[in-house]
């Protein structure tokens, strides 16, 4: 049975945290291989704090972070109801990489959490493709106050999505669906055991691998107009365009993240009138840029003008003692 316990009494490990207990009573004893892997991790993650705009001018305190999430995590051997933006909790498990990212950080995905965080208003339907455990759902939601629609379709980690969508309250504005988008109705196999990662993998793939329901989303967001979509999906990001290019054209969506970026998704997105852009959360400065720039994740705009008016004007989120 699953309990919780707030406010328990660890030796200051966390702070305003809750701790989930799930029955589990494991103590596996590290091999040397383990060992070395959570040092290469522990190394990136120092790497990260060094560089993140939010944590280069207090490392002191994103390590502190870090100490109490690595020992606390690993001596409760539970999932943890961490701290999040304002009023808002994630609920966080060793190997998350996205999740611990925002525990040390405050948001993983700087530019683009603060724009979203800037630019979603309270009437707004924010589409997350690709929703993994809800980071980018619970800030639109629970922070923000919009609308959510979000897709997940790995099994253990939908639950994970729902699970944090139940903790912050926003059952009545984030739905979540089980599934995958691409370019037609059917089944896509997909890998289940590659946390973060998981993506779409052929019959060669020799991981654990599931088969999931695949949807258009010019069929899911039909009649539901989104001001912005976020696809994070691993490199299958053209074809959920394929399967959008109708509701792409609604003239109330005016921003979509996308992980990664081609020729072919460049056709596609400028045909539909988006620019690519870049965002500047601190000084709210939004930046149209050549297509030809390349870098992880890409932010494109249509209206640039009433997207720039509304980051300029949205309210201020102190995260991670930064105000943004």
């Amino acid at each position: 049975m699953t309990s919780r316990i707030v406010g328990a009494r660890w030796p200051k490990f966390f702070t305003r945290t809750e701790v989930i207990l799930e029955g589990k009573s494991t103590c596996p004893l590290k091999s040397l291989q383990n060992i070395q892997r959570n040092i290469s991790s522990l190394f990136r993650t120092w790497r990260l704090i060094k560089s993140h705009p939010l944590t280069s001018r207090n490392k002191a305190g994103a390590m502190l972070r870090l100490v109490r999430w690595q020992l606390g995590s690993r001596i409760l051997s539970n999932p943890v109801v961490m701290p999040f933006v304002e009023d808002s909790v994630l609920v966080a498990e060793l190997g998350m990489t996205g999740a611990t990212g925002n525990i040390y950080c405050g948001l993983h995905e700087f530019e683009d959490m603060a724009f979203v965080l800037h630019v979603l208003k309270p009437a707004d339907l924010f589409v997350d493709v690709g929703a993994n455990i809800g980071s980018y759902t619970v800030l639109a939601a629970k922070t923000a106050g919009a609308n959510v629609l979000a897709l997940e379709p790995v099994p253990q980690t939908f639950c994970r999505l729902q699970r944090n969508i139940r903790i912050n309250d926003v059952g009545s504005r984030a739905q979540a669906l089980q599934c995958a988008a691409g370019g037609i109705t059917g089944t896509l196999r997909f890998s289940a055991d590659r946390d973060t990662l998981n993506r779409v993998v052929s019959e060669s793939y020799t991981g654990k691998k599931i088969d999931v329901p695949v949807y258009p989303l010019d069929n899911l967001l039909e009649k539901k107009p989104a001001f912005i979509w976020k696809i994070d999906v691993e490199g299958f990001e053209y074809e959920v365009l394929c399967g959008g290019t109708q509701v792409l054209q609604d003239p109330i969506l005016n921003a979509v993240l996308l992980e990664g970026g081609s020729s072919q998704i460049n056709s596609i997105m400028e045909a539909a009138g988006f620019v690519r852009s870049s965002y500047s959360p601190l000084d709210r400065k939004i930046t149209v840029r050549s297509s030809a720039i390349t870098k992880d994740n890409y932010l494109w705009i249509r209206d640039v003008e009433c997207v720039k008016d509304r980051c300029r004007n949205a309210r201020p989120v102190v995260v991670a003692g930064v105000t943004v």
